[in-house]
């Protein structure tokens, strides 16, 4: 009785992303991997048959890849692996900060 249909038009096929073009686009494989430098480096396989671009980083011998506008991480080369953004509060699990230098 609540439900009302979305006035917006879905498109039947999403748009093509619009990478930089000094981008480094790669298609990921079935297996979830694109091919990088001779080797492969594991994305995801929820991304299987998408396009993916990495752009060169500041940092020696990094690269972020970004999936349309999301970044998925950053490709490190030397290792040859994705290192993911994390969303990990950067403190252990129940620390709290102390703010009255050890006195109460």
């Amino acid at each position: 009785q609540h439900y009302r249909p979305s006035s917006r038009a879905m498109p039947a096929t999403p748009p093509e992303p619009d990478y930089p073009a000094e981008a480094a686009v790669r298609s990921v494989r079935h297996n979830g991997e694109i091919r990088w430098n001779g080797g492969f480096v594991y994305v995801s396989k929820t991304l299987a048959g998408e396009a993916v671009a990495a752009t060169e980083t500041e940092e020696d011998g990094q690269w972020a890849l970004n999936f349309h506008a999301h970044p998925l991480g950053i490709l490190d080369t030397r290792r040859m692996k994705l290192v993911r953004r994390s969303a990990a509060p950067t403190k252990p699990l129940g620390a709290a900060a102390d703010t009255t230098g050890g006195k109460l």
